[in-house]
C-alpha cells in the first residue's frame, strides 16, 4: 500500500523571498512546510543558512530541518528517508533551492553505484540504442525519449539491473513555480542579506560550531561559514569576508538559475522590488491550480 503526500512545490534562487512567500501561502492553505535545502538539514547552522526561526518551525510544522549534526555525510537518500518519516498523508508545501532534492522528489533515487554510461557522454541515438538493447519497452516509458538527461538517467537504472519506475512517464517534467528576479535586484538583495547575517551573529555562530568540532566536511565549505572562519582566524577583515560572501552567493544564485532553466520544468514567477507579496502568492497559486499538487510516494523510503 502506497503512502502519498500531496506536495505543492516552490523554488527559486537564494535570497529570492521564497521562504516568506511559502509562509504566506501555508497560512492561506493551512498546510505544513517541507524544507528542500541541503544546508538547512544541519543542526546549529541557523544564521548562515537563513533558516526559519524556532517559532516559525513550530508554527508551520516544518519537515526537513535540523536532521543531522554538521560534518555528517548527509546524502540525498538520507534526506528522502528522513522527510518521508516526518511527512504523512496531509498536503505540504515544499520550498527550497536545492535542485538535486527536487529531482529526487520527482524522479526518485538514482542507482547507488555509478555506471559506465554515467561516466561516458553519449549521443541521443547511442543512448537510445543501449536502452533498447536492455529493455525494448523502456523508451515508451519515458515522457521525452529525445531528452539526453532523461535517457542517461534511464540507462543508469537499467544498467544497475533496476526496472524503470512505472510512474516516470507521468511524473517527468512536473511543473514547478520558480521565482525570478532581475539579476541586479537579486544581487542587491544578496548583499543586504549577507550584511544582515553578520549583524545577527554569523561569526559567533561559526565560533560555536568550531568549538564543538562540528564545522568539518561539507559544512566547513558552506557559504557564509567558510568566510566567517577566515575572520575568526584573522586572515580576512569582516568587510573582506562580507564581499567574499556576497560574490560567492551571487555565483551560487547564478548556478541555481541555470539549473532551474535546464533541469526543471520551471514556471517562472517574475518579481520586482515593488511587487506585492499577495500578488506574487496569487501567481504561484495559479500554477498549482493548473497542475494540482505533486503526489510524492513515501513508500520506498519508509
Amino acid at each position: 500500500m502506497s503512502a502519498i503526500t500531496p506536495l505543492f512545490l516552490l523554488s527559486g534562487p537564494t535570497a529570492s523571498r521564497k521562504t516568506d512567500l511559502a509562509h504566506l501561502l501555508a497560512e492561506r492553505m493551512n498546510v505544513r512546510l517541507l524544507s528542500v535545502d541541503s544546508m538547512m538539514v544541519y543542526k546549529g547552522m541557523t544564521i548562515g543558512t537563513a533558516k526559519p526561526t524556532a517559532n516559525e518551525i513550530k508554527k508551520f510544522h516544518y519537515a526537513g530541518l535540523n536532521l543531522a549534526e554538521p560534518g555528517i555525510d548527509f546524502s540525498t537518500g538520507k534526506w528522502l528517508r528522513c522527510i518521508s518519516a516526518q511527512l504523512d498523508d496531509r498536503p505540504a508545501l515544499a520550498v527550497g533551492g536545492t535542485g538535486l532534492y527536487f529531482r529526487a522528489l520527482i524522479d526518485g533515487l538514482p542507482p547507488e553505484t555509478p555506471t559506465k554510461s554515467s561516466m561516458e557522454p553519449l549521443s541521443v541515438k547511442a543512448l537510445q540504442t543501449r536502452i533498447h538493447a536492455l529493455d525494448p519497452t523502456a523508451l515508451s516509458q519515458l515522457a521525452d525519449p529525445e531528452n539526453p538527461r532523461r535517457l542517461e538517467r534511464a540507462l543508469e537504472w537499467l544498467e544497475a539491473g533496476k526496472p524503470l519506475p512505472t510512474s516516470w512517464k507521468e511524473r517527468a517534467g512536473f511543473p514547478i513555480p520558480v521565482l525570478r528576479w532581475p539579476v541586479d535586484d537579486l544581487n542587491e538583495r544578496i548583499y543586504q542579506r549577507a550584511s544582515e547575517m553578520f549583524k545577527r551573529g554569523l561569526i559567533e555562530e561559526t565560533r560555536q560550531l568550531l568549538e564543538k568540532g562540528s564545522l568539518v566536511g561539507t559544512a566547513a565549505q558552506a557559504i557564509g561559514y567558510k568566510e566567517a572562519r577566515e575572520v575568526l582566524e584573522e586572515r580576512w577583515s569582516q568587510q573582506e569576508a562580507l564581499e567574499k560572501l556576497t560574490t560567492r552567493t551571487r555565483r551560487y544564485a547564478k548556478r541555481q538559475r541555470t539549473w532551474f532553466r535546464n533541469q526543471m520544468n520551471a514556471r517562472w514567477i517574475d518579481i520586482k522590488k515593488e511587487s506585492n507579496p499577495e500578488f506574487i502568492a496569487d501567481n504561484i497559486a495559479k500554477v498549482w491550480q493548473e497542475t494540482g499538487p505533486y503526489s510524492f510516494d513515501r513508500t520506498p523510503y519508509v
